[in-house]
């Protein structure tokens, strides 16, 4: 070794850059987290998370807040660039989240990063790409004019492309999944009035899915579960004048369990000060000491708290990824608050609920047990009040809705499963942007949910299916019994699901015996026109037939594009005379609709859509794709062979009710008022127990 003392020599640019992002983005979450404030900063209303492979191949963040200016995107990813400071001082009175221009230029430090933003003024969007911090392109160049709504979409991909050791660390992709969807939970209970989702690219659902004007109960409802947000008791600290002035406590709010909550497994205490999501181990450790006196040994409470402290009084800088914070007179506010919640619980202490094992010898005394259980429940959850699912209308007023267009149901006839080449279940990679008018559709099914519906559907236990010719199925929801239209059940479903996925459908291939296509015009002649008794039916509403190769060529050829974007419906136009179906969009994986129904479905769209409007179209045509995936009515016949083919579909039907379309309902259905009439209480505990008494 030389003995020649080394110089100190400045680091490059490059290596302070790639530090400071290691400081700060230490997992896709810390990305996530830093974007996601970034997004509610910028006032949206409706925050959506994609991800792919844990954050680390792709996180796209799209709001549809005020977007960014265009001049301001040069310098969009530069380190210590903000709207937020001027100066030094006004650190102590920040009260926003992303605040200190390096959340952005480090992510561009150590992933590629691409933007596409608009506001208001905008007449459209702007998309720009950055790599280590700078445009690529150049101010001039980098900047190109694209299709967009008012929001920004900022795509993350390849995070730790240039970090091998960061990207080694990492856990597996569905721990960093897990951490990144604990993130977005915490934020959409926490911010009220901005919806949230967050899925995988090409899952199955929303992993988080929040209303935008669901309450805060109802939000802890759809992440946690109805168990806790069922005994959440309200924290609302009165704070003095002396206490604001003395200790800078300006308020404290939240929702913790009440002393009947029984939870054997931990829930990391949710605590946001000044609306940072932060980590305060001794405020944990008071409050967990608290209800050790109060909960049986090895339970855990559910703590959600919000802390507004006077912002000179609190240091937000001291912690890189912003994880922790520092505030003035800590234990002097954490004694405060748990006196609070100690007084709070030593009241409830008196009515604590316990579960015992009944005796079935006295049904009196079970029936009086159940409706003091019930009313215990109401007295301290308000949302059991306002929502408690209402008397529905009885089962002879039941209102069905039959599509009075179909082809009865013959189940020898050929399956569509006959005419599918390979399943191809992998959906095309998410498309960022979506139309305005889907999105105006997307709030009228919203504008029109009913809570108490989508309570029922979203706590349900599933009985069974009761009717196959009436598509009636049995639920049980709290003591009560339901029957519902599956029918009109399937058909609400299928259209949010098109909703909710447009333009992002799996697919579902087909062909015929000569590996070609299906003929459009020769499915709706031979199943349509040259069935007297279906054209009858239509004749109500229909004056005259359309010509069928003037219909065909207007909603299918010319709009071949349309159906495979939009739909995934592709169309062979090679022969514009005989155009082909060669593929359907795949809504729920598992679940392909009856071949029974596509005629139909093929011939309605050219008859019920409305081809000039374009909310009018899109709504129009995810309407019958919703139509032709309700499964079919099942008939009894006299026919030995026929009821044989009968009883393998009720086989089928009940595996996919059961397995496939139920669960889906569970966690993603928007219960709407268009179903009121096809939810009907049949039976309910109470109520039989008085029976059984006068037997």
């Amino acid at each position: 070794m030389s003995s020649e003392r080394r110089k100190i020599l400045p680091l490059d640019k490059s290596v302070v850059n790639l530090i400071a992002a290691g400081e700060i983005i230490i997992a896709p979450s810390n990305a996530l987290k830093e974007l996601l404030e970034n997004s509610i900063d910028a006032q949206s209303t409706q925050i959506e998370v994609m991800v792919k492979d844990g954050g680390v191949k792709l996180l796209q963040i799209t709001d549809n807040g005020k977007g960014i200016n265009k001049e301001d995107m040069p310098i969009l990813c530069e380190r210590f660039t903000t709207s937020k400071l001027v100066q030094f001082d006004d650190l102590k009175s920040i009260a926003t989240y992303g605040f200190r221009g390096e959340a952005l230029a480090s992510i561009s430090h150590i992933a590629r990063v691409s933007v596409i933003t608009k506001t208001n003024q905008d007449s459209c969007a702007w998309k720009a790409s950055y790599k280590g911090g700078e445009i690529i392109g150049g101010e001039t160049d980098g900047i190109k004019p694209v299709a967009g709504k008012n929001g920004t979409i900022l795509v993350v991909e390849d995070l730790f492309y240039n970090v091998p050791s960061r990207l080694r660390a990492l856990r597996s992709h569905n721990e960093e999944y897990s951490k990144i969807v604990e993130v977005v939970s915490k934020y959409s209970i926490h911010i009220e009035n901005v919806g949230f989702n967050c899925q995988r690219q090409g899952g199955g659902g929303y992993d988080v899915n929040v209303r935008q004007a669901a309450s805060r109960k109802d939000r802890i409802r759809s992440v946690y579960g109805s168990s806790i947000a069922n005994n959440l008791i309200d924290l609302d600290i009165e704070i003095d004048d002396e206490t604001r002035e003395n200790y800078g406590l300006v308020s404290c709010k939240g929702l913790i369990s009440n002393t009947s909550f029984e939870n054997k497994k931990t829930i990391q205490p949710i605590f946001f000060i000044n609306n940072r999501l932060v980590v305060c181990d001794p405020l944990r450790r008071a409050v967990t000491s608290v209800y050790g006196t109060y909960l049986p040994k090895g339970h855990r409470p559910f703590i959600y708290m919000s802390l507004t402290i006077k912002p000179e009084n609190v240091d937000v800088n001291v912690h890189p990824t912003k994880k922790e914070v520092r505030f003035l007179n800590e234990e002097e506010i954490i004694e405060l608050i748990v006196d609070k919640i100690n007084d709070i619980l030593k009241n409830l202490d008196s009515s604590r609920i316990f579960m015992t094992q009944q005796i079935l010898t006295n049904t009196k005394r079970i029936e009086d047990d159940t409706e003091s259980r019930r009313n215990k429940r109401m007295k301290t959850n308000d949302y059991e009040k306002k929502t408690e699912t209402p008397k529905l209308k009885p089962i002879s007023q039941i209102k069905k809705l039959y599509e009075h267009e179909m082809v009865r149901s013959d189940y020898s006839q050929t399956t569509l499963n006959q005419f599918i080449k390979a399943p191809n279940n992998t959906v095309k990679e998410q498309k960022p942007m979506t139309l305005l008018s889907i999105k105006t559709l997307r709030e009228e099914v919203e504008s029109h949910s009913d809570d108490s519906i989508t309570k029922l559907f979203s706590q349900h236990t599933y009985v069974g299916i009761a009717d196959y010719k009436k598509r009636l199925l049995c639920l049980q929801y709290d003591v009560n019994l339901y029957l519902v239209d599956y029918g009109s059940l399937c058909y609400e479903l299928f259209y949010q699901i098109g909703l909710a996925d447009f333009s992002n459908f799996g697919v579902i291939e087909i062909a015929n015996e000569n590996d070609e296509g299906l003929s459009i015009k020769k499915l709706i002649k031979d199943e349509i026109y040259g069935n007297e008794e279906v054209i009858n039916l239509f004749k109500k509403n229909l004056k005259t037939l359309p010509d069928l190769d003037t219909a065909v060529k207007t909603a299918f050829v010319d709009m071949k594009e349309m159906w495979e974007e939009y739909f995934n419906i592709k169309i062979d136009a090679s022969d514009e005379g005989n155009p082909k179906l060669t593929s359907l969009p795949l809504l729920i994986e598992g679940y392909i609709p009856s071949w029974n129904k596509l005629s139909l479905f093929l011939f309605r769209v050219i008859t019920k859509v409305n081809w000039e409007d374009e909310q009018e179209c899109l709504g129009g045509i995810l309407r019958q794709l919703a139509l032709f995936y309700v499964p079919d009515m099942i008939y009894d016949n006299d026919n030995e062979d026929d009821n044989n083919s009968n009883e393998e579909a009720k086989v089928k039907l009940r595996n996919v009710i059961e397995n496939i379309v139920m669960p889906v309902v569970k966690s993603r259905f928007i219960g709407t008022d268009a179903l009121r009439g096809d939810v009907i209480e049949i039976a309910t505990l109470p109520k039989l127990y008085k029976v059984f008494e006068r037997c």
